[in-house]
């Protein structure tokens, strides 16, 4: 069995700016499907463990990027 990755979208929209989405584990295929928009741009980022995962959402927090669980 393989090992899921986690992921936090980068999301830009011309109106709104650009915020992060935190989706957690998925795999490759279906993180990829997320990377498509019709408005703006979405960008994957992968994390190989929890803690550099978690590590990421905090310094983006921290940061005052807007990020949705």
């Amino acid at each position: 069995m393989r090992k899921l990755s986690y992921w936090i979208k980068e999301r830009y929209n011309p109106q709104l700016g650009t915020y992060y989405v935190a989706y957690g584990q998925m795999r490759v295929s279906d993180a990829k499907r997320h990377e498509d928009a019709l408005y703006g741009s979405n960008r994957m980022l992968r994390f190989a463990t929890l803690d550099a995962y978690k590590d990421k959402l905090a310094e983006l927090r921290k940061a005052g990027e807007r990020v949705q669980p």
